[in-house]
């Protein structure tokens, strides 16, 4: 074993890995071959802070609060007990005079240098920083001292300490406001592209997978497409891995990066030891320190892979690693995981392992592990489909992609490829983004609006005459078309088909003649159509006698009719 693999090893994992067997010793190895090189760097998020503080809370406690933080030179109180809402006084304590405020806020948005607290005074909504003309018309810190804080987010802003009544907390926040004064960066966590958003079109909602599962608040719906807010992002990744399109992607490290050390690694364990690693995603700071015990405790077979958070590995990174050759997946997640990314990473994993137990896999190849329910308990052990040399299983050999299904299509195939039994389907569970389409046929009017909001290509028109048809692979099951459809006749399906060509050929979903303007003979709508309308305005004053022929016309033979009509 050499020093400088074990060190590149704990330099990577945060701790050192015991062992003294040889399986130990490949998976040093292992990881010191698969680090190798660097991440390719991501941009960096700016804050820029005064150290003007605002603490909010009872009068009684915010002054004593403020009196422990009495080195800060920029400090105010809103007191939400004391005094007349909207009123103003000034308080000396500890030396300074602090202007006091009186009043709930009705609101408290931002983030570290740019808070923006909302007051309402006389009857009208007014924005504190404003009002009292600090610097930047901004606080640059908030200390809610409030029992039930007034930003409730899973992961609260930069910026933004909610003690709670936890005395220990408290402390902690006092200590950090004092340390937040100047110029900071993080690196930008997260990239989107609007371009292959499947959240709305045209004003149809579909896909909200990355809302429901940000813990820090960070996405909002802008329309038919989505905000980021890098300020608000703490990079925990579920926003990425829950995108069913790839649009939300993770940056540091990327999708290629991650893929190429995951591959190289397990690579060379299989490689030194003719053995199948399992791997385990474990987050970075919070996360850790009660994941450490357990991974110090693991087999020598698991390889644990460190992330900068545990929810940014997801469904194309857990595929990729069984493809290159892990026997199974093990998901770290403790007290300090937020539930929704607790949730997210469930989901996807029933998701994941509907697939691989479809292909032979056991049902439990992806394990979302709760640390903190079971700290003393053994490394879960999961048997496997008989795999190796003996079995004739071949790694994939695919390097990093950044495109998201890309990598869950050559994930996929290279699985399918080397399984002993493929059914043709297999079952998913609802809202998993692979499936099918279907359509009914006596409701289909071919109007196309499913077409025109679709985001992926999966489902398409024909110039030349009525006709829907559909790439199976293309679809990610966000429910646009489901949405728009006038007549209810679209139903979602979620299902892998086993053999690749199927999945990516173009099928016709529904087809039929077009009708043809009695004028002039030119197709210009479907039968069906002109069947629908019938129907709908049979009856109608406005559409008897010649309104109905004319709908039968195309829109120049219309206006012509209506013209000799007139004259």
């Amino acid at each position: 074993m050499s020093t400088d693999a074990a060190q590149k090893a704990a330099e990577f994992l945060g701790f050192n890995l015991p062992g003294e067997s040889s399986l130990h010793q490949a998976r040093l190895d292992a990881l010191a071959t698969g680090l190798a090189g660097e991440v390719t760097p991501t941009s960096l998020v700016s804050f820029s802070s005064s150290g003007v503080l605002a603490i909010i809370g009872p009068l009684p406690s915010a002054l004593g609060v403020a009196e422990q933080l009495s080195d800060l030179e920029g400090c105010l109180i809103v007191a939400t007990d004391g005094g007349e809402p909207g009123k103003t006084e000034v308080r000396e304590v500890a030396g300074r005079s602090l202007p006091v405020v009186f009043g709930k806020p009705e609101a408290v948005e931002g983030f570290l240098g740019q808070f923006s607290i909302t007051l309402v005074r006389d009857g009208a909504e007014v924005d504190l920083a404003k009002a009292m003309q600090l610097p930047g018309e901004a606080v640059d810190i908030v200390l809610d001292l409030l029992r039930e804080p007034l930003i409730q987010s899973e992961i609260l802003p930069p910026g933004y300490f909610a003690p709670s009544g936890d005395t220990e907390a408290l402390g902690a926040a006092c200590d950090a406001v004092q340390t937040l004064k100047g110029q900071f960066e993080k690196p930008q966590y997260v990239r989107y592209d609007p371009d292959i958003c499947a959240h709305g079109a045209r004003g149809i909602n579909g896909c909200r997978r990355c809302l429901d599962v940000c813990p820090a608040d960070a996405l909002t719906t802008l329309g038919e497409r989505i905000s980021v807010e890098t300020h608000l992002c703490h990079g925990m990744g579920s926003c990425s891995s829950a995108c069913p399109t790839g649009a939300l992607s993770y940056a540091y490290p990327n999708r290629v990066d991650t893929l190429n050390r995951l591959r190289r690694t397990i690579t060379e364990f299989r490689a030194k030891t003719q053995q199948a690693p399992e791997v385990a995603f474990f987050g970075g700071e919070g996360d850790f320190a009660e994941a450490a015990n357990l991974l110090s405790r693991i087999p020598d077979q698991v390889i644990p892979w460190r992330c900068e958070e545990v929810g940014t590995a997801g469904p194309e990174i857990w595929l990729s690693a069984i493809a290159y050759g892990a026997r199974s997946i093990t998901v770290l997640v403790t007290s300090q995981t937020p539930p929704s990314v607790s949730v997210s990473a469930k989901r996807q994993a029933r998701e994941v392992n509907a697939i691989l137990a479809g292909l032979g896999w056991p049902e439990e190849t992806v394990r979302v592990f709760p640390v903190n329910e079971e700290p003393d308990s053994q490394w879960p052990r999961i048997d496997r489909v008989p795999e190796g040399e003996s079995s004739g299983f071949k790694p994939a050999t695919y390097a990093g992609i950044e495109n998201k299904r890309a990598v869950l299509r050559a994930a996929i195939d290279h699985l399918v490829g080397q399984a002993a039994n493929v059914p043709q389907e297999i079952p998913l569970p609802r809202g998993t983004p692979f499936g099918e389409v279907q359509v009914d046929k006596e409701k289909c009017t071919l109007c196309m609006g499913c077409v025109a909001v679709c985001p992926a290509g999966a489902l398409l028109d024909n110039k030349e005459r009525p006709c829907l048809s559909f790439i199976e692979w293309n679809c990610v099951q966000c429910g646009l078309c489901e949405n728009t459809c006038p007549e209810n006749a679209i139903n979602l399906n979620a299902r892998l088909i086993a053999e690749s060509n199927l999945r990516m050929e173009r099928r016709v979903l529904n087809e039929e003649e077009p009708f043809k303007c009695l004028g002039c003979g030119k197709p210009f709508t479907t039968q069906s159509m002109i069947q629908k309308m019938e129907e709908k305005l049979a009856g109608h004053r406005m559409f008897e006698g010649d309104g109905m022929r004319r709908l039968k016309l195309c829109e120049d033979c219309r206006v012509k009719d209506m013209f000799n009509e007139s004259t």
